[in-house]
């Protein structure tokens, strides 16, 4: 292929991406996007950073990445997301510039692979900062490839401005710099936090700002902790598999490579420590905090697309490996353009990449409305950061609202008569420390309104996903409106049913290997008086005649509507043999259900075990 034909395709690589993604900034209804509401977080620290000077040096929100989303947010959302694109494709650009330095004819593969692996495709609309850590490190890396050592050396100082954990890679290239007989390089990698103390000395009266100002802390993570393999069993989800294939085949042998032909001083060595070394060293870091459950680390793998490029450029060693076998560039091209290829389709058919607002966003948003509508001037003391969003309140006009409380057990003293606080299952609890008990048995707060999704989400910490809106009030009042109920148990006098026998002078349902599910306790919800939510008890009484473990047989709650699943629930019957047990679910879903949908309670007997049963019962309350 000519040099003049790949600078054709790279130009229509380029016009193609970025009009693809444009496509979903401007059609995606989703406040959220890719990364939750650490978009909106960091939106709204850039969007006021002119207004409040000191959100400039906030080191949650990233200084470096703050100062230049900055001028994009002060226009709107959508072009501060806009800045991430912009952000990517310079990412891109450098990142051809130096696949096609080290290994001729792969440019236009490696960006196409970066550009449609799973987790950068989606972070290159967001206002997320893996993106600039990219553009920064592959910058770094670039100068270093043109001998611009001191210049790479400065622009990775900044590096923890932009994501604290950065910083695990100054020794990375620390030793590239040394074994490259740079050594004056070395001290420049300190320049970014020289520069940031200073300001922030002047600015703050503190010249250890960096360090006391730190919002990470090194102990143990309201997020807990997993496996130290979880971003290993993740890779697909984070490169695709085609690039994940290439990663693994090209680090490999360029690590067969060095060993080969070791030589500290090579320019082999050096290139395989800064360009592998860096993004294994970041990626072996997260996995490390993440198992150890510390750092504030939520084990998210969009982290890892700030050093995807390198991982991806890692990979580009088996195309410079079969370009020097095969002499038909066009046959390599061709190998390695499916791979291209198969990147592009996958996205796309493994990944859920819908425009639409997701229920729980969808939630924060009817919440807002209900404000606006209903109690319109009032403070709102609020965990979710869209919430504000939605109701286009400054978030640091303490006047109108406020982040979190101060007094977790009995949240109203820290509000004034009048306010309100808005709880959400996901912030509430987990960053705001806050339960929901606490704000129910508030002898000042009421709760006057509250928002379920019809199909059950579990969020961080194992809640139910609601929202609860509650005003702080002199005199505490039950404001839930009476409750129509209708109450549902199954038929045990049907004398033509084998199943149905005498056990203990009671009549019971008898379960075994020829009944795979007994008869199902059905509402349909037209006979529902529909207010704002739907309370669902249901219960059953079981008897094991062997003994039934989990997952053998199931009591469950399902909505349906038009053979789609709306809500699925479940709990085990777990017995010994020859023991009465109660099987019980408590659930509340948003009364908003389509008129034609089908609530049903039924035991599935998945293992075919004998049991008996009674009391079946369904109550469904409105209110």
């Amino acid at each position: 292929m000519g040099k003049i034909s790949e600078k054709q395709l790279l130009y229509l690589f380029f016009s193609s991406f970025v009009l693809l993604q444009i496509y979903f900034l401007l059609f995606s209804e989703s406040a959220y996007g890719y990364g939750g509401a650490d978009n909106i977080a960091h939106y709204q620290i850039a969007k006021y950073a002119f207004r409040y000077p000191e959100l400039f040096l906030d080191l949650w929100g990233k200084p470096v990445y703050t100062t230049l989303l900055a001028p994009f947010a002060l226009i709107s959302y959508k072009v501060a997301k806009a800045f991430n694109l912009i952000v990517a494709v310079i990412t891109l650009m450098l990142s051809a510039k130096i696949a096609k330095k080290l290994f001729p004819g792969s440019s236009l593969i490696t960006i196409v692979l970066i550009a449609f692996a799973p987790v950068y495709f989606l972070l290159a609309i967001s206002c997320l900062t893996e993106v600039l850590f990219s553009l920064v490190l592959v910058a770094a890396v670039y100068l270093f490839i043109k001998n611009r050592f001191i210049l790479s050396a400065v622009i990775l100082s900044f590096i923890p401005f932009v994501r604290s954990e950065g910083f695990v890679l100054f020794p990375v290239f620390a030793l590239a710099f040394f074994l490259q007989r740079s050594y004056r390089s070395i001290p420049f990698l300190a320049v970014g936090a020289v520069f940031y103390s200073i300001i922030g000395y002047f600015v703050l009266g503190d010249i250890l700002w960096i360090i006391n100002k730190q919002p990470y802390s090194l102990g143990e993570s309201i997020y807990g902790s997993g496996s130290l393999f979880h971003f290993v069993k993740n890779s697909n989800t984070i490169f695709g598999i085609p690039l994940l294939i290439l990663i693994v085949a090209g680090l490999i042998y360029w690590g067969y490579d060095v060993i080969k032909n070791f030589s500290l001083r090579s320019q082999n060595t050096i290139l395989f420590i800064l360009i592998a070394g860096s993004w294994i060293t970041f990626f072996a870091a997260h996995s490390y905090v993440w198992w150890k459950g510390t750092g504030g680390s939520l084990g998210l793998l969009r982290v890892i697309g700030g050093v995807l490029p390198l991982a991806a450029i890692t990979g580009m060693k088996i195309f410079g490996v079969i370009s020097e076998r095969v002499k038909n560039r066009n046959i390599t091209f061709g190998i390695f353009a499916v791979f291209a290829l198969a990147q592009i389709v996958l996205l796309f058919t493994q990944n859920n990449l819908l425009l639409k607002a997701d229920p729980t966003e969808q939630l924060v948003k009817k919440s807002a409305d209900f404000i606006r509508v209903n109690e319109e001037g009032k403070k709102v003391f609020y965990f979710n950061p869209l919430l504000i969003h939605y109701l286009d309140i400054n978030p640091y006009d303490i006047t109108k609202c406020n982040w979190w409380v101060a007094d977790k057990q009995q949240p109203s003293n820290t509000l004034e008569w009048g306010d309100l606080l808005v709880w959400d299952a996901h912030f509430g609890p987990n960053e705001g420390g806050v339960k929901l008990e606490n704000l129910e048995n508030d002898p000042y707060l009421k709760k006057i309104k509250s928002f379920y999704p019809v199909e059950k989400i579990v969020v961080l910490g194992g809640y139910d996903y609601s929202i609860q809106v509650f005003e702080k009030t002199k005199t505490k009042v039950n404001v839930e409106p009476a409750s129509e109920t209708i109450i549902k148990t199954l038929d045990f006098n049907q004398n033509n049913n084998d199943h149905i026998i005498e056990f203990g002078g009671t009549k019971v349902w008898k379960m075994d290997e020829t009944q795979e599910y007994a008869n199902a306790v059905v509402v349909h919800v037209n006979e529902l008086l529909q207010k704002d939510i739907l309370n669902f008890e249901l219960s059953v009484v079981y008897y094991g005649l062997e003994e039934i473990k989990a997952d053998e047989v199931l009591l469950v709650l399902s909505i349906e509507n038009e053979g789609k699943h709306l809500r699925y629930e479940k709990i085990d019957f777990i017995a010994s043999k020859e023991e009465w047990k109660k099987g019980k679910i408590e659930s509340r879903v948003s009364a908003t259900l389509p008129p034609t949908a089908i609530i049903s309670v039924y035991i599935w007997n998945k293992d075919r075990k004998k049991f008996i049963f009674k009391n079946l019962q369904l109550s469904i309350s409105s209110s």
